[in-house]
């Protein structure tokens, strides 16, 4: 190739990156052939520049049809419906036989890609070179060639394309370091203050609570509480919990927001996070707790980013995530209360809310609104069958025991919604009945707190609460004889001082009251 056909593809080269502020996106200098993509002006097309002999026109059309094929890839990878290209051949003369490629705009078998071939050979430089720019509405000029073109004059523009390249790699890689994950390093903050002021509040941290903090507990969600589907992301079990969750999201979260951006990451992780809580209420009757819904939407979206750019990430992160989430779902299989449908439900919403996101910078494509639509499809899904099970038949015992904490801690109104939730799906056992008369009783509902202990009497006759609060209620209505009769059943199936005395407590009044 002569000195000439070098030089003007070193000074094409140079203008687009340094005066349009186009990428490189491809360079095989040994081929002598770059590809450049401008992804601040959509309007401007993709510059495709090739330097070599054609001998024949049909090695033209060869090429075309490979340009063709490359095209529409990269076209899929940057998310364009259509893709416009300028194909660039420096050559030192015209390939011999009919030329069909170079006369007109040609469109591709799926009419997604059009492009215009140049052909800038030696003998009519620069009449192709003022062509080209009046075809690109470039300044006329740009591509000057007159004078002398020497070995020094296309090193300078050679190396004037490399500096180029070579301080826009720096720069990035300067941004790239100062740039922190505060977003991670934020989320982890909040982890561990909310985890101090609930474990401070109650250091063993038992599941009532747990579920009075806000874990996920479907009684109270059926009751309305729909932020339950939110808070379970910043509680935990315990010191051990948290640290793995918090590790986890030290690993993985700063590429997440490295790639995404600050506010994507954001959404990926909170809505991310409550999609997996919204699939353990559909999937798990259980308390849940824990931020690992959010760390496998991270998961999912970092895998989204192996579909998306294959060739970029499948063999860097790709295997990486691929294995962890591997790890994990094993490790919840065979683990004892690790809530599986919460982290696939993370994990599956991740994957979705990246695909309706994209990367920043990225060019409209219509698969995002099928990952939206996708992802709100399956919210509602999951949605519809948690609430569909909202009048199935519960085992009472989790609900009877954290009911009963609220009322002891005077909280009637959230002890009340589980309470109603059980009378609902016939749940309310013998228990159930007993907390909701022992609260009639204090708020002096007497005919209540009655109905509900022989309610819990007629389940299950040999429960001595029942018949203690039944003889209270006697007894508050100025029935001594069966107060006493209730007293002394209470006595004699529990060796609960309380109920002895009570009941001697009772037969003395009834004594003094007959020798009067």
């Amino acid at each position: 190739m002569s000195l000439q056909d070098n030089y003007v593809f070193w000074l094409l080269t140079n203008y687009f990156l340094g005066q349009e502020n186009y990428r490189l996106i491809h360079l095989h200098e040994e081929k002598q052939e770059l590809w450049l993509d401008n992804p601040n002006k959509k309007d401007r097309p993709v510059i495709r520049i090739q330097m070599r002999e054609l001998g024949w026109a049909s090695v033209v059309e060869r090429d075309v049809t490979h340009v063709f094929n490359v095209a529409e890839n990269l076209r899929k990878q940057m998310g364009r419906l259509k893709l416009s290209l300028v194909n660039i051949y420096i050559s030192p003369f015209e390939p011999v036989g009919e030329k069909p490629v170079f006369e007109e705009r040609l469109t591709g078998k799926n009419e997604k890609i059009t492009l215009q071939n140049f052909l800038i050979a030696t003998e009519h430089a620069e009449q192709k070179l003022e062509d080209l720019e009046k075809q690109l509405n470039i300044p006329q000029g740009t591509f000057n060639i007159t004078g002398e073109i020497t070995e020094e004059r296309v090193a300078e523009e050679r190396q004037t394309v490399i500096n180029y390249i070579t301080k826009k790699v720096t720069e990035e890689q300067q941004n790239a370091r100062k740039e922190k994950p505060y977003i991670t390093y934020t989320f982890i903050a909040m982890q561990i203050a909310y985890f101090l002021w609930v474990f401070f509040k109650d250091m063993s941290l038992h599941t009532f609570t747990l579920v009075e903090y806000g874990a996920k507990f479907n009684p109270l969600i059926y009751q309305g509480e729909w932020w339950r589907f939110i808070s379970p992301i910043f509680l935990h079990t315990g010191l051990m919990h948290i640290a793995a969750n918090c590790l986890m999201i030290y690993i993985v979260g700063p590429w997440a927001e490295k790639i995404y951006g600050r506010w994507r990451y954001i959404v990926i992780l909170l809505v991310g996070g409550i999609a997996g809580n919204i699939a353990s209420f559909a999937l798990n009757t259980n308390v849940a707790v824990g931020s690992s819904t959010a760390v496998f939407a991270l998961f999912g979206a970092l895998l989204y980013l192996v579909v998306l750019k294959p060739h970029l990430y499948a063999k860097t992160i790709g295997s990486s995530i691929a294995a962890l989430v591997v790890i994990n779902l094993i490790i919840d299989i065979f683990a004892v209360g690790i809530d599986l449908a919460g982290h696939v439900g993370g994990l599956v919403g991740g994957f979705f809310i990246a695909g309706a996101l994209s990367l920043p910078l990225q060019y409209f494509h219509w698969r995002r609104v099928f990952y939206g639509v996708g992802f709100i499809f399956l919210t509602v899904l999951f949605l519809i069958m948690g609430y569909n099970r909202a009048g199935e038949v519960q085992n009472p015992a989790l609900s009877n025991s954290i009911a009963q904490s609220y009322f002891q801690k005077d909280n009637t109104k959230e002890a009340n919604k589980i309470v109603t939730y059980l009378l609902k799906t016939n749940s309310a056992d013998e228990y159930t009945y007993t907390l909701i008369a022992s609260d009639a009783l204090q708020n002096k509902q007497y005919n209540r707190a009655e109905a509900a202990a022989k309610e819990a009497i007629f389940l299950n006759p040999d429960i001595p609460q029942a018949h203690y609060i039944l003889a209270l209620t006697y007894l508050r209505k100025g029935d001594h004889d069966n107060a006493l009769k209730e007293a002394e059943q209470a006595k004699d199936l529990s060796d609960d001082k309380l109920f002895l005395d009570f009941y001697n407590q009772l037969k003395n009044s009834n004594q003094l009251e007959g020798a009067l």
